[in-house]
């Protein structure tokens, strides 16, 4: 197994851990696969014209469909993970300085 393969390998656990609780319904999808698929080829027509704006529109659209392909979002199961915190989970250290 070569050192691209553990790479990838890491990064496909890293975003399922992320999306453990960010699935989406399917119309979400088909509208993230059909926006994102539109920006990539936006921007693959503009790559010699402006290539930091198209490396930037290629990143956005190809992490659309990745999101519509898969059906999980990082993002959103961020949120939801934060939604249910609990209060007793969370410790709120207040530091005071006075300045003379």
């Amino acid at each position: 197994m070569s050192i691209l393969d553990l790479v990838i390998n890491k990064v496909k656990e890293r975003i399922d851990e992320a999306c453990e609780h960010g699935e989406i319904p399917q119309s979400e999808r088909v509208l993230s696969v059909v926006a994102g698929g539109f920006i990539v080829g936006f921007s693959a027509k503009r790559i010699l014209k402006s290539p930091l704006t198209a490396i930037s529109g290629l990143t956005l659209g190809s992490a659309l469909v990745v999101r519509g392909v898969t059906g999980k979002c990082a993002v959103k199961g961020a949120v939801e993970a934060k939604k249910h915190v609990n209060e007793e989970d969370v410790t709120i250290v207040e530091h005071r300085y006075f300045v003379k």
